[in-house]
């Protein structure tokens, strides 16, 4: 109110312009704003310049078995290494209200904004725990709030799990399951050192595993009829798993299949 009565006092046209300009940045409006702003307060007074927030602001004006269905449908959507995107989940709406006869149901769109709060948070997540390259040096952010830098190959290996969108038959052609499939990644360089492919879950076991295979030269025979020799290999210093935890590996030293 105070901006815009000082606007209304008299002054040439060159101050009454440079004042305009400050009230907009003062405001953090354009000037045309301020304009529509000044016009609505000379006609209605401060009623016509007031904001009125709505009682439901910050709230969905759907019913909360929707909401409920629609969250719980994207989590459950996107477990165990699944994937399921916003659009998904409202082909899912779509057909639940098919499913128990409504003619009104959630859009596309109330479903986007449903889901918006949560997919942001997880992304805020993903980027304080892996803050990616700073400049020319990639680093990482564990959730113990340390940063680590990595400077050289075999300085940071990442670990992780994902179940692939397979399914293995056995010998017969009876479905097995669908398979995990573990990575490890040089952080500097981005080879693959090593994997592991079962139908055991993430557990340490697998995690060990796919840390061997990365540790041992990799050696195939002819019948693999690889394109090229897998050359990479060694130990690394530190280990960055999905869980955001930096771990000290250490030296290893390996006699024939025995780790000591």
């Amino acid at each position: 109110m105070q901006v815009l009565q000082n606007l209304l006092e008299p002054c040439d046209r060159k101050t009454y312009e440079i004042k305009l300009k400050q009230a907009a940045e003062k405001l953090g409006k354009t000037v045309r704003t301020v304009q529509r702003l000044v016009k609505k307060y000379q006609e209605q007074g401060l009623s016509g310049v007031t904001e009125v927030e709505r009682c439901d602001k910050g709230g969905y004006r759907i019913e909360d078995d929707w909401q409920d269905f629609i969250v719980k449908t994207y989590k459950e959507g996107n477990k165990g290494g699944r994937k399921m995107t916003p659009a998904q989940v409202a082909i899912r709406v779509q057909v639940r209200a098919g499913q128990l006869g409504l003619e009104k149901y959630p859009c596309h769109m109330t479903v986007y904004r449903v889901l918006n709060p949560i997919i942001e948070r997880q992304e805020q997540k993903q980027k304080v725990r892996n803050i990616g390259w700073r400049g020319s040096r990639v680093s990482h952010q564990t959730r113990d709030g340390k940063t680590l830098d990595v400077h050289h190959s075999n300085h940071v290996w990442q670990c992780d799990h994902t179940k692939l969108d397979v399914m293995l038959v056995d010998q017969y052609g009876e479905t097995l399951a669908r398979p995990w499939f573990t990575k490890i990644t040089d952080s500097y360089s981005r080879c693959i050192m090593g994997i592991h492919l079962g139908f055991d879950a993430p557990s340490s076991l697998v995690a060990a595993l796919a840390m061997r295979h990365a540790i041992l030269r990799k050696q195939y025979s002819s019948e693999y009829k690889l394109s090229c020799e897998w050359g990479t290999y060694g130990v690394a210093e530190n280990l960055f798993t999905d869980g955001g935890k930096v771990n000290q590996i250490g030296k290893f030293a390996c006699h024939g299949s025995t780790w000591v």
